[in-house]
């Protein structure tokens, strides 16, 4: 999903995800963004952080406080770098600056692509695991 209130920017993301082989879903306000994730539950997010109404960093606050989107992956995309560190508080995987660099944003949505696959193949591992009761297979706590 790719999330930006300008229309030129959506329609840049759209063209080199689709080109890249992936779905892609547009939203070009927070709003819709946190309806669309709650319904379509995307692979990742790419968000803008300044949108009128509800800017980037409340929409990923919202999504992290919901149980349904807490673990979509999001990266933060935007030109505002001093914002950086609330977008990390707020609960964002990545961030880039623009002007993006469309091969940085290709690797890291690969990156993280492969991170929530790997994230989702072990929480099904565990939790069949669970279901057995061997305690002797479930991981030592901490780790």
């Amino acid at each position: 999903m790719a999330v930006d209130d300008e229309l030129q920017m959506r329609d840049l993301l759209n063209l080199f995800l689709t080109k890249n082989g992936y779905q892609v879903i547009l939203a070009s306000n927070g709003e819709d963004a946190i309806e669309l994730a709650e319904k379509e539950n995307p692979q990742i997010i790419l968000l803008d952080i300044k949108m009128p109404g509800i800017d980037g960093i409340e929409v990923c606050r919202r999504l992290r406080a919901d149980r349904k989107t807490q673990s979509i992956p999001i990266i933060m995309i935007s030109g505002l770098g001093d914002h950086k560190l609330e977008a990390i508080e707020a609960g964002v995987d990545d961030f880039i600056n623009k002007p993006i660099d469309m091969l940085e944003l290709s690797t890291r949505i690969k990156s993280i692509i492969r991170i929530r696959y790997l994230t989702n193949e072990l929480e099904r591992a565990l939790a069949y695991i669970s279901g057995t009761g061997r305690t002797d297979l479930l991981p030592v706590p901490g780790f």
